[in-house]
């Protein structure tokens, strides 16, 4: 490039930011040999830095699209729609656009023209905008879904994946169809295209500018030669062997044909080879309705009282029809099966596909271990990026988490493997992770141009096949990966702000800081978490259970039962929000206890099996209501024990606290009045009150002894003299006939003891 070139392109830039134009062409030429430096360097000021940057960061930016099939006018408006949104979107610089043609890995066959031809125009329409189409076939693909995938600039295809087969016996190709279909291969690949339109294609080898391609034989000669294969040298004249009808291309063949540009099976693998960031692999899925965007922090520990808030704030955004959710990460430790219960919950809310939304992980400190669970189910990552390398955030440190002997390593890998193959993010980067002998390498091909992670191991191995290091190492032997913002940005894993605000996140996504809506959890979530401290669970089960015992001891009270009830509702529902599957069982354990006890004091004499097993399920009920999953190790058992232990020790308070309010309550003022006090016990008894009807005759029983006439279970009926009166005895079974004792009467209850 010359000096005037310089100065040239110098004007440029200034008309494009300023309106003016530095110099005229028309200087001296030592002039310009002067100026140029000071021109670009006074052009490289006024212009935005900003701008440069960030068309630097997103050079390789690209989108995928999925086809759907059959290929309809509907679908290619939603198609326009998604490349148009992107294309608009701030921060973005799209310059690949992948269609993926095989929805799900199905066929795809579209048997009308019309909508292929008018997808196919659109994407010859976006080359003329500075975009490469590029076309994923992964599955078998025919009729006139072929053309857009002709018509996209490069192609790439997978294993097992076939093309071509374009005409049906009820609708064959017409003339301007095939005229268009050989427009768009052009004559490097016209003859394999018509291969799959017109089985009387001969295809043979042939040169075009030192290039070996595959023409149509009458094309180059006889009464069909075309003057644009004039330039074309057939250089074997034996027509390639292909079954006959329309070609049905498998991959080896659409290769031999340099249909396809490279073979790859995944969205990921192709985002890898193009370097594109993993927000590609991401299709922009606001709908009409436009950006509703809302903020849900995420911080604690990981258990199931965290899933369950999340779950329910998600919920309500998505009844409000907010669509752009960021999630402020800063959580750590917890329970490596519910963080995969998390990450699957994050990852379904991007795929259900009747509240289309799109979800932004932000990590503004350094949250360790299980919060890159949550971080890789997003979507999108951001980091901030301090200005020290020490004050960068991180994600994944697993160093003190893997300490404790009862995490299982093998467990956590398979289930973040799980979560990062579905966002795109190599596998290795997860192995890194845990396993402190591997050394991970930025590689690339010499002679493709690929970039790749790969294993010190793995790069000797290829080596012979032009592979070599490029760069730093990502990650040192001994020592676990721990991924920073600046490494993941490298990577193309998550992007970076230079400020812990979430503000300048929104920004970065052209959102407003006031139309974003802070997802808070409601007030009977917070109400939950206050009725699960310890302190107050403790309480509840105290007064529950000494209100229960009260009750149970001087039946009619009420007051202590209802009190007793209200503790344990609150309890028990508390638990209930932490949604684990044990909290039913607890609750049908606590009431079978609730009736084993009553039977035991209302219906069976004394305090046996009965009794015992009531209280033990009581005690089981209560300890279970605080777990959220089944016990899996020493640790669970462990945890079990000294909870019933704790709660174990609570009843017995429970009990003692009980008999002493019963034993008090008659002497308090006001609390007095809920018990019915014998007349012989009131302090201020009325000598001359008259007693209920009836009652001299049964005081006058006491002492006096009589036959029982049936058994009493403790209730029955005896004999004095020649009266008949209803008795209950102290506790046992007594056989009928058996000789018994008055020993205690309160007004019409007569209380009798065997003889």
């Amino acid at each position: 490039m010359d000096r005037l070139s310089l100065v040239d392109g110098a004007n440029s830039i200034l008309r494009r930011t300023l309106g003016i134009r530095f110099m005229e062409v028309s200087l001296p030429f030592i002039g310009r040999r002067l100026f140029a430096p000071l021109a670009l360097f006074l052009a490289g000021c006024v212009a935005c830095p900003d701008a440069v940057r960030a068309q630097e960061a997103n050079a390789n930016d690209g989108l995928f699209v999925t086809v759907p099939n059959p290929i309809t006018e509907g679908a290619i408006s939603q198609i326009k729609t998604a490349v148009e949104k992107a294309k608009a979107s701030p921060g973005r610089n799209i310059k690949r656009v992948i269609f993926d043609f095989n929805p799900e890995g199905k066929e795809a066959a579209t048997e009308s023209y019309g909508p292929p031809y008018e997808l196919a125009v659109y994407i010859r329409s976006l080359v003329s905008n500075g975009i490469t189409p590029t076309a994923f076939v992964h599955a078998k693909t025919t009729r006139h879904t072929v053309l857009p995938v002709i018509a996209c600039e490069e192609r790439v295809i997978s294993s097992g994946a076939t093309i071509g087969d374009v005409p049906s016996k009820e609708r064959p190709v017409a003339k301007n169809e095939l005229d268009y279909y050989i427009q768009l291969a052009g004559i490097n690949h016209a003859g394999a295209v018509a291969r799959m339109i017109d089985k009387d294609v001969v295809l043979v080898q042939a040169l075009n500018k030192g290039g070996t391609i595959y023409v149509d034989l009458r094309k180059t000669e006889g009464p069909g030669k075309d003057p644009a294969y004039d330039e074309v040298r057939v250089v074997n004249r034996n027509p390639v062997q292909l079954p006959s009808g329309p070609a049905l291309y498998n991959t080896e063949q659409a290769r031999r044909f340099e249909l396809f540009k490279v073979q790859l099976e995944t969205r990921p693998e192709i985002a890898t080879y193009y370097q594109l960031p993993t927000t590609a692999l991401e299709e922009d899925p606001i709908g009409p309705d436009g950006m509703r965007p809302c903020k849900i922090m995420i911080e604690g520990l990981v258990d199931v009282s965290m899933r369950e808030k999340l779950r329910r704030q998600i919920e309500a955004a998505k009844a409000r029809k907010e669509n752009y959710f960021f999630f402020v990460i800063e959580c750590e430790g917890g329970d490596s099966g519910v963080a995969r219960e998390i990450a699957d919950d994050i990852i379904n809310l991007a795929k259900d596909p009747n509240h289309r939304s799109r979800t932004i992980a932000f990590v503004p400190g350094q949250p360790k271990d299980l919060a890159v669970f949550l971080a890789f189910a997003c979507q999108e990552r951001v980091m901030f990026k301090g200005p020290r390398p020490e004050a960068e955030a991180t994600l994944g440190d697993f160093t003190s988490y893997l300490s404790n002997k009862n995490k299982n390593e093998n467990f956590l890998k398979e289930n973040l493997l799980a979560v990062s193959e579905q966002r795109g993010i190599p596998a290795i980067l997860i192995e890194g992770l845990f396993d402190r002998n591997l050394e991970i390498i930025q590689a690339r091909n010499a002679k493709t141009g690929e970039t790749k992670l790969m294993s010190d191991i793995e790069l000797k191995q290829l080596a012979g096949q032009g592979w070599a290091k490029e760069g730093t190492v990502i990650k040192q032997k001994n020592s676990l990966l721990v991924l920073n913002a600046t490494t993941a940005k490298n990577l193309r894993i998550a992007s970076t702000v230079d400020n812990k605000d979430v503000t300048e996140v929104y920004a970065k996504y052209g959102v407003e800081a006031k139309t974003v809506r802070d997802s808070e959890p409601s007030w009977l979530d917070n109400f939950a978490a206050f009725l699960r401290s310890p302190g107050v669970s403790i309480f509840l089960i105290i007064v529950g259970i000494a209100g229960l015992v009260l009750e149970m001891k001087a039946p009619g009270l009420i007051v202590p039962g209802v009190i007793s009830a209200v503790c344990f509702i609150l309890f028990f529902w508390a638990q209930t929000q932490l949604g684990g599957q044990l909290i039913y069982l607890a609750i049908m354990l606590f009431l079978l206890g609730l009736v084993l006890l009553a039977v035991e004091i209302f219906l069976i004499p004394g305090f046996g099996v009965t009794g015992v097993s009531g209280i033990l399920l009581i005690l089981g009920g209560l300890v279970l209501a605080g777990l959220d999953k089944a016990p899996e190790s020493t640790a669970d058992w462990i945890d079990i024990v000294s909870r019933a232990l704790r709660y174990g020790l609570m009843t017995a308070g429970s009990v003692l606290l009980a008999f002493f309010v019963s034993r008090f309550l008659p002497k308090i003022p006001y609390a007095n009045r809920l018990m019915l006090v014998p007349p012989e016990d009131k302090i201020d008894a009325d000598a001359d009150s008259s007693p209920l009807p009836g009652v001299d005759s049964y005081i006058a029983l006491l002492g006096q002894v009589g036959t029982t006439t049936s058994m009493l279970r403790p209730a029955g009926m005896a004999k004095f003299a020649d009266r008949y009166v209803d008795v209950i005895s102290e506790g046992d079974f007594i056989d009928a006939g058996t000789p018994v004792q008055v020993v205690e009467v309160e007004g019409t209850r007569v209380v009798v003891k065997r003889v």
